[in-house]
């Protein structure tokens, strides 16, 4: 089975996300939405998996800046009953509501660490696989990883930064943490992690919608991983984390 581990919808016509699934050959997606409040995230994933829901697999989405996020975490977990969420740290920078332009400036800039560890606390209460873009932050992901060990963590992008890939590798070591493939450019790059963490520990993606599944599929076939070593990065760890 291929399972596509990072799919975004943001407002696209979930049957475009899901035709250029099918035509990369993927069995499955797990899908969300960031830069959006957290309601209206969650509401445009849950049309998509309504769409498509033999299909998609629904992750929630948080943005720090709404005052009701407790109420919208409950919601994901309890009433929608999603296994995961996704987390950006370009949102958790400033008091300002953030935006996708925000994005590069974002990563660096005033980030708030303390909302994250309240936000984080409440998705691990609650068993939720977190995906957290850091933006290339190992300075305080290699210290969160550390301090929140109940649940599985999703480091997408290899760490989004070719300069600590080693480091974030090693924080694999960790039984609760893991690194996604999506959004690397220079393949190469993923058989390098392959090498470092094994492929126990990395999960396929594609980072879609901006990333078309049929070119990211490529950077992981034409590495030709033995058979075993592919089927687990392909969707056998993620399918595993959401059964447990």
């Amino acid at each position: 089975m291929i399972v596509d581990a990072h799919m975004h919808i943001e407002h696209e016509d979930p049957d475009v996300i899901y035709a250029m699934e099918k035509e990369a050959g993927v069995d499955k997606a797990v899908i969300w939405s960031i830069w959006n409040p957290s309601r209206e995230s969650n509401d445009l994933t849950l049309r998509a998996f309504k769409r498509h829901p033999d299909f998609f697999i629904p992750f929630g989405h948080i943005r720090p800046s709404d005052p009701y996020w407790k109420d919208e975490i409950r919601r994901i977990a309890e009433d929608l009953e999603w296994k995961g969420l996704k987390l950006h740290f370009g949102e958790f920078a400033n008091n300002k509501i953030q935006t996708i332009s925000d994005l590069y400036d974002s990563h660096v800039q005033g980030f708030r660490r303390e909302r994250l560890d309240e936000i984080l606390e409440a998705a691990q209460d609650y068993g939720l696989i977190t995906v957290i873009d850091c933006g290339g932050r190992y300075d305080v992901m290699g210290g969160l990883v550390k301090d929140f060990t109940k649940a599985p963590i999703i480091i997408p992008h290899l760490g989004s930064n070719i300069q600590y890939l080693k480091a974030f590798c090693e924080l694999t070591q960790l039984g609760h943490v893991y690194l996604d493939t999506s959004f690397i450019h220079v393949y190469r790059v993923i058989i390098s992690a392959v090498r470092l963490c094994g492929s126990d520990k990395l999960i396929w993606g594609s980072d879609g919608y901006w990333m078309h599944p049929v070119v990211e599929l490529a950077k992981l076939k034409v590495l030709k991983l033995p058979k075993e070593d592919e089927e687990k990065v392909l969707g056998g760890n993620i399918m595993r984390l959401l059964s447990e």
